[in-house]
């Protein structure tokens, strides 16, 4: 794997996994993690990295089946390369163009000079993780954070 960050955070923690979430639309999905992200020391600027992961909603929705949406962002706001898990009690429709419903989010933030390619490692990563029911069966009904936890790091970046 290669080096994607300096400090002793990692990409995935239990502290940007959230299960079983209220939210039903994607603008309070991802100010739920953006200004979670700038609370445990991921993010400088929640609101800049909305303002990015919105921007790149506006070009292609990221939802991509399956009940789930890989929004991304790369910002200087972003302090540590993160990748966030958000699942909700209830599928939502993601955006009003599409009819594709969510249940699992993954919010992806990298520094704007981040050399790697984490977000498009991850998303082709997942994808092919997505193929498997038994995974996505997993992040649908685990009630465990630290079971999640393990799951996603089993994904290699």
């Amino acid at each position: 794997m290669e080096k994607i960050q300096e400090s002793n955070k990692g990409v995935i923690s239990t502290d940007l996994i959230y299960l079983d979430s209220e939210l039903d639309n994607q603008d309070a999905v991802l100010q739920f993690i953006v200004e979670n992200s700038e609370f445990v020391g991921y993010v400088e600027e929640a609101d800049e990295l909305y303002e990015a992961v919105k921007r790149r909603e506006a070009e292609v929705p990221t939802a991509i089946g399956y009940d789930i949406a890989i929004p991304h962002g790369k910002t200087e706001a972003v302090i540590h390369p993160f990748i966030a898990f958000l699942r909700t009690k209830e599928a939502f429709q993601w955006t009003t163009k599409t009819e594709e419903m969510v249940r699992l989010v993954f919010l992806i933030g990298v520094p704007e000079t981040s050399e790697g390619k984490l977000h498009l490692k991850f998303i082709s990563q997942l994808s092919k993780k997505l193929l498997d029911d038994e995974f996505r069966a997993k992040l649908l009904t685990e009630t465990d954070k630290n079971k999640i936890f393990e799951q996603l790091n089993a994904i290699s970046i």
